[in-house]
């Protein structure tokens, strides 16, 4: 259900996307023509729809790791400044991650953990390089902000029965770095496939030990996360051109 969940609101990210373009049809959004009405110092805004498969590791108080692949989907509206030899684009992006999860044993303490509701909200800036009429590629970064809408630890040392249990949201400072390959499809639509670097610093949680029903101390745990990131963007160039 929850797979059937995420394909379901892809598709309808992209569809939004494409509907809006649809809409300046009269525009010649879909012609397939090259960019030859794109001139050096045009400035264009565009929207993009983001998705792809996240390869993901949750970190906890530096001890304990989960990792596990991960689906993200998300979005992006920015302006794209013309150069001779391609574009600088700086963008607005939000982006959504799946819950991660894991659970291990190192022969001493066994550990769970597990976050859900993975956002993130970034400032970004790309430059892309033209190869040819319509084939480029592109890098850049972004900075901003991502965390947790809940995080859970439990961890326990069978021999004493001495536990650490914690939850609660996590936050903090996120960025990204990668880059990508990018092709025309016509002057206003643009497909992108890229790979990213992203990472948070996801502050603290506290948490309680205890031995059994007696608690011992409060703890603050941090947290972190980061991820290998392979996206698939459609991106459109001013989508509201008919509408004008």
């Amino acid at each position: 259900m929850m797979v059937s969940r995420r394909v379901i609101c892809s598709f309808a990210l992209l569809s939004l996307l494409l509907a809006v373009g649809a809409s300046a049809a009269e525009s010649n959004l879909y012609q397939p023509v090259a960019l030859g009405d794109v001139r050096e110092g045009d400035r264009r805004f565009y929207l993009s729809g983001i998705v792809g498969p996240s390869w993901g590791t949750l970190r906890v108080d530096d001890s304990s790791a989960a990792n596990d692949p991960l689906f993200t989907a998300g979005g992006a509206a920015g302006v794209a400044f013309e150069r001779e030899s391609g574009r600088l684009r700086v963008e607005f992006e939000g982006r959504y991650r799946d819950p991660i999860s894991g659970a291990f044993d190192d022969g001493n303490t066994s550990t769970s953990l597990r976050a859900a509701n993975g956002w993130s909200t970034l400032v970004n800036a790309w430059r892309d390089i033209d190869l040819t009429d319509r084939l480029g590629i592109y890098a850049g970064g972004g900075i901003g902000g991502g965390g947790y809408g809940s995080l859970t630890v439990q961890s326990a040392v069978p021999a004493s029965n001495f536990t650490i249990n914690g939850s609660g949201s996590a936050s903090g400072f996120a960025w990204q770095a990668g880059g990508g390959v990018i092709y025309d499809l016509t002057e206003r639509i643009t497909l992108d496939v890229g790979y990213r670097f992203f990472a948070v610093d996801s502050g603290s949680i506290t948490a309680t030990s205890a031995q059994p029903g007696v608690p011992i101390e409060t703890l603050s745990l941090g947290s972190g996360f980061s991820a290998s990131e392979l996206l698939f963007t459609i991106r459109i160039y001013e989508p509201f051109r008919g509408w004008r």
